[in-house]
Formats: structure tokens, C-alpha cells, sequence
């Protein structure tokens, strides 16, 4: 049975910070290696960096429902499973969106959520480009969701999962009856 180093290495990260209590910003590849027992060179087949690791670990490890693509995909639904996961991850979350720097998670946060929800709009939209009033807001409404999630995580969660999940759907919904008026994939991808 094949290892999967790629996890073997998000798992350690995870545990050193949230069950024994490392700072994010202290954890080395050394100490990486030394808990895992993966050689240096596998390490960097594997990441770029400690920053592509964080960024990879919040990827597979916490936001996993975001690979949902066309009309069936339920925005809500997949933002409340990722949120919860977020939540549960905490520590970690809040520590590595404090870190700044090049290939930061909070960086990553922002690109994730706009290139996700772009693709998302095109596929319901259809074959045809999406109309620039359209990409611009699914731009707007990525970034400032993102900004959102941004805020309750460096706060410590302060306001509860379900509640931020509904205000999040709702603002999105916000315009995107008219925009989505005319998509052959359906109506607001928000209303549903």
C-alpha cells in the first residue's frame, strides 16, 4: 500500500499546531521531516515551500466540498461543510491567515474563492462568455465573502456557522436574478 506523502506531511502540520500547540509561524520543513520521517527532497517534490503546504493542507484537508461544478451544486451546502471544517481547524486557520508574505494562505483565500466562483458562473452560464456586469460581480461578491471569512476567523468565530453560511448565500443572491436572467444552466445559482 502506497503512502500519501502530500497528506502524511498536512497531517503532522495540523497536529504540531493544533494538538501540541506549535506556532504556525515557528514550524520548519526541518521539524516536518523530523515528525513524518519524509526526506528533504520528497518534501520539495511535493511543495514549493511551508507556504504551499498551509495553502495545500487548507485545499484538501478543510475547504474539500468546493469541487462541485454545474446546476446541481449547492453553494449553501458547501459552504457550511467548509465553514464547520474551518471552525473545527481553528487554530491553525487563525494562525496561518495572520501570516503575510508571498504565497500567504490569506492570498490564496481570495484567488481560491474568485478563480471557484468564475468557474462556477461560466459553467452555469453556458458556453458563451459570461457578460463583464457578470464576472464583475461574482468578482465583487468573491472578495468581499472572502474578506468576510477573513474577519470571522481572525476573530475567534464570533458569530455562529449557520448564521454566517446564511448572510453569505443571501448578500450573494443579491443582483444575480437580473444577471442570471438570461443563463441557459438556470436562475440565481443563489435562490436555490
Amino acid at each position: 500500500m502506497a503512502i500519501d506523502v502530500e497528506r502524511l506531511i498536512m497531517e503532522a502540520l495540523l497536529e504540531l499546531v493544533e494538538q501540541e500547540g506549535e506556532q504556525l509561524e515557528r514550524i520548519t520543513v526541518k521539524r516536518l521531516l523530523e515528525r513524518t520521517g519524509v526526506a528533504r527532497q520528497t518534501f520539495y517534490n511535493h511543495f514549493l515551500d511551508k507556504f504551499d503546504l498551509i495553502c495545500r493542507t487548507y485545499d484538501k484537508l478543510i475547504i474539500t466540498e468546493f469541487e462541485g461544478d454545474g446546476a446541481e451544486f449547492d453553494f449553501g451546502a458547501s459552504l457550511k461543510a467548509s465553514y464547520e471544517r474551518v471552525r473545527a481547524h481553528g487554530t491553525f486557520m487563525r494562525q496561518a491567515c495572520a501570516m503575510s508574505g508571498q504565497n500567504c494562505l490569506r492570498d490564496h483565500l481570495f484567488e481560491h474563492s474568485r478563480s471557484f466562483d468564475l468557474a462556477w458562473h461560466q459553467r452555469l452560464w453556458g458556453d458563451e462568455p459570461m457578460p463583464e456586469s457578470l464576472r464583475f460581480a461574482t468578482e465583487y461578491h468573491a472578495d468581499a465573502s472572502t474578506s468576510m471569512a477573513l474577519s470571522w476567523i481572525l476573530s475567534g468565530f464570533p458569530v455562529p456557522t449557520e448564521e454566517l453560511v446564511e448572510l453569505t448565500v443571501r448578500m450573494r443572491a443579491l443582483g444575480m436574478d437580473h444577471l442570471f436572467a438570461d443563463a441557459p444552466g438556470g436562475g440565481n445559482p443563489y435562490a436555490r
